[in-house]
């Protein structure tokens, strides 16, 4: 039920899990859960909303539209609880799914370019993810499949050198990608991954990282899979885990899903290699030789591979950097206070006119749109 929980806070929750929620939470035991589930895992402390329900909840029922507030047999006090989370972090579930309000009319047109494979050689070849394809080397011969937005390459046995192939997805776009060894990687807007077609018989299985990817690696207890990004280098043997490594991000974060994970600082001496356990989320400054390592709720990081856009802690301008990434727009704030602004917010597969809609309802975020470019006042 805590999955419910998460999805009713990240605004994904269905109809028949709502309804699943409302009679789970009838026995008082499981509000206590509630309570503490939000506390610990979306740093939330609820005691200091028990004042202010009524109040968080008015606000909420003001910005959605609600013309009467419901009787409180019908909205309990685990509700408000939620109403008030979601005037706190300005959720997109709330949007989503109560906002009746008029849209102001955009006319964006999102870039769309192409996603795009460079074989060892140099050539580029254009991904049609439309396509059902066999996957040749640049010698010709068949080392794989495509199938729509997936490419999977085939093992081939005693390979003598490492042939190398790199993968770019550009803003606006996601791909899959199953390696020789059977890894499965979910890659993001704006990432692409330098990978071997085959895999060598003995030694270590690395790939090279820009970007943010999901790796689903194969174990392989002879031959540790290494993610290189950078400065950073993430050894696993066989695992689930979220990379994002974008260029302009001062950071790279790794969160483990499943398994275990090392993650060792290229400038650092071998006994400062640092070791996640499930649930947890080490980053490493650029620049800087430090990592450090949280507790997170994993689901926050991962959401991304269903469309789901989520932000926490993030400043105006970051956020807006990855508004460009997902929607493959370009954005120009020229508000330099409100860049630096923290901000909460969920967005549950929605256009990126939408979004803005949402911050200009919401926060009084005004906006225009200007030659196919957002411009933030």
């Amino acid at each position: 039920m805590k999955k419910n929980i998460t999805k009713l806070l990240l605004g994904t929750i269905t109809e028949l899990e709502i309804i699943e929620l409302r009679n789970w939470l009838k026995d008082p035991a499981n509000q206590v859960v509630l309570e503490s589930y939000i506390r610990d895992y979306h740093d939330l402390n609820l005691a200091t909303l028990e004042n202010n329900l009524d109040e968080a909840y008015d606000k909420v029922a003001n910005q959605i539209g609600f013309n009467e507030k419901p009787v409180k047999k019908l909205f309990p006090k685990w509700l408000k609880i939620a109403a008030a989370i979601v005037c706190l972090f300005g959720l997109g579930l709330v949007y989503q799914q109560f906002m009746v309000t008029e849209q102001e009319h955009c006319s964006l047109r999102p870039h769309d370019e192409p996603i795009t494979l460079e074989l060892d050689n140099g050539t580029v070849q254009t991904i049609d993810v439309n396509a059902q394809i066999e996957v040749r080397d640049s010698e010709g011969n068949i080392v794989g499949t495509q199938k729509q937005n997936q490419i999977s390459y085939s093992q081939e046995a005693e390979k003598e050198e490492l042939v190398f192939n790199t993968l770019k997805i550009p803003n606006g776009k996601k791909f899959q990608l199953q390696l020789s060894d059977g890894t499965l990687v979910h890659l993001n807007a704006g990432s692409s991954l330098r990978y071997p077609v085959n895999f060598l018989k003995e030694g270590p299985r690395q790939v090279f990282l820009s970007g943010e990817a999901y790796f689903d690696v194969a174990k392989n207890g002879s031959n540790p899979f290494i993610v290189n990004i950078d400065e950073l280098d993430v050894k696993v043997l066989g695992t689930e885990f979220n990379v994002s490594a974008y260029q302009e991000d001062k950071k790279i974060d790794v969160v483990l899903v499943e398994g275990a994970v090392s993650l060792e600082n290229n400038n650092e001496v071998e006994e400062d290699i640092v070791s996640l356990s499930p649930g947890q989320k080490g980053s490493c400054n650029r620049g800087s030789k430090g990592i450090t390592v949280k507790e997170v709720n994993t689901d926050l990081y991962t959401s991304w591979m269903q469309g789901h856009l989520v932000f926490r802690n993030l400043t105006f301008d970051q956020i807006l950097t990855k508004l460009e990434r997902h929607y493959n727009i370009e954005i120009e704030n020229t508000n330099i206070v409100l860049g630096q602004e923290i901000f909460n917010a969920s967005f549950n597969e929605v256009s990126i006119e939408e979004v803005l809609s949402y911050f200009n309802d919401i926060h009084a975020i005004d906006y225009s749109i200007l030659n196919n470019q957002v411009i933030i006042k």
